[in-house]
């Protein structure tokens, strides 16, 4: 029992070791997940960031804040494409580690005091996070690797691109089988719809260009639910009939029904509605026959809502359809966009301030030029009278 009590007695008095005497990393946690929040970082801290495949851009921006180490809740290299950011931070001698835990944030808040050592991280000496530290030696055997995985994924991109052209050089040169609409579209903008990366966001980013410019909008495939989620009517809307909704075909202005075997099934579904069908007889996702088809239709440019807005993005999808998308593309040329480079330059608003100030000029100036004529002069000694007259009133009131 002495023992015991002696022992309990011993862990209770036990300290914790202080700064000087923990071994690895010790350091003020903040959190810093956007790009944005990262001018909250102060020197000598531990950022913890929500970064998948850290680019250079985004490490040069942590060493510039001189973090004593980095805590990604996110996979900083996912192989995908052979991202530098983790190397740029290991030879600036900044500790990475990926971690594994996804509730990190209601173990650690910002302003924690933590020690990080061999990709553990603890708080108090208790053990809050684990994963792996990314040194040299592996942020190098990590880039190799995708690097090698890149070149075999652009090799096999180019195959099917080179295959896709082949099989529809008369849709892709000519424009054989794609649809002339009742929609005029010659030397209008077009946005094109599609649910994909960040749709939400850039749709809403467009709310000022389609109130300003009145693009003809397209809903490719479930892209067409989303316009009329956000208070849009699509003019014009396109996809295999699976993909289209009853309320998107209901709302829809002209149908574009896309088949590979040239015969559209449930056939009923469109009757009910008193559509009028147009057949595009072709394969392919709604997104990128959509894009074909206003280039096609000669529109001026075509704005794209949910597409890949990298490299990455662009790979994510399978050999077959990225070549497509990338015909698609290519064939536009440069009339596609993406949503968030028209939303960059729509939203630059001009500041009030230099009107107003250009307005004041404007009236002193006519003032000093009136008021050195023999008629400014009488006007300015009939406004000084009055407002003599006004102070002297005004003493009288409240004497």
């Amino acid at each position: 029992m002495r023992v015991a009590a002696w022992t309990a007695m011993a862990i209770r008095n036990r300290k914790s070791p202080s700064p000087s005497e923990a071994q690895g990393i010790v350091g003020t946690v903040r959190f810093a997940r956007r790009d944005k929040e990262h001018a909250a970082l102060r020197p000598g801290e531990i950022a913890i960031v929500d970064l998948p495949d850290l680019d250079s851009q985004q490490a040069e921006a942590l060493i510039d804040r001189r973090v004593r180490a980095v805590i990604n809740v996110s996979r900083s290299s996912t192989g995908r494409i052979p991202n530098v950011g983790p190397q740029t931070l290991a030879h600036a001698g900044i500790t990475l580690i990926d971690v594994t835990q996804s509730d990190l944030g209601s173990r650690l808040k910002s302003g924690d005091t933590v020690r990080i050592e061999a990709g553990k991280v603890f708080k108090d000496e208790i053990l809050v996070a684990s994963g792996d530290e990314l040194d040299q030696e592996r942020t190098s055997t990590d880039l190799a690797a995708a690097e090698s995985g890149l070149a075999t994924r652009l090799d096999s991109l180019a195959a099917n691109a080179s295959d896709h052209i082949q099989r529809e050089h008369a849709m892709l040169i000519g424009g054989a089988t794609i649809p002339r609409l009742r929609t005029k579209l010659r030397r209008r903008p077009v946005v094109v719809v599609s649910r994909g990366h960040d749709d939400v966001a850039d749709l809403r980013g467009l709310r000022r260009y389609i109130n300003d410019s009145d693009p003809i909008l397209i809903g490719a495939g479930a892209g067409a639910d989303l316009l009329l989620e956000s208070g849009y009517q699509p003019r014009i809307v396109i996809g295999a009939l699976d993909n289209l909704s009853d309320k998107a075909i209901r709302a829809a202005g002209e149908v574009v029904v896309t088949t590979a075997s040239g015969r559209v099934d449930m056939p009923e579904r469109l009757e009910k509605h008193g559509k009028e069908v147009v057949t595009f007889v072709s394969s392919g996702a709604d997104d990128d026959l959509a894009i074909l088809l206003a280039d096609t239709n000669e529109a001026a440019v075509i704005i794209h809502v949910g597409g890949p807005a990298d490299l990455s993005q662009f790979l994510d999808r399978a050999p077959t359809e990225a070549a497509r998308m990338f015909v698609s593309r290519l064939r536009a040329g440069s009339k596609i966009v993406d949503a968030k480079a028209v939303h960059h330059f729509s939203s630059d608003r001009m500041s009030l301030w230099p009107i107003w100030l250009l307005l004041l000029a404007g009236v002193v100036a006519v003032a000093t030029a009136v008021g050195v004529t023999p008629v400014g002069n009488d006007w300015f000694d009939s406004i000084g009278s009055q407002i003599s007259d006004f102070g002297n009133w005004i003493k009288g009131f409240f004497s």
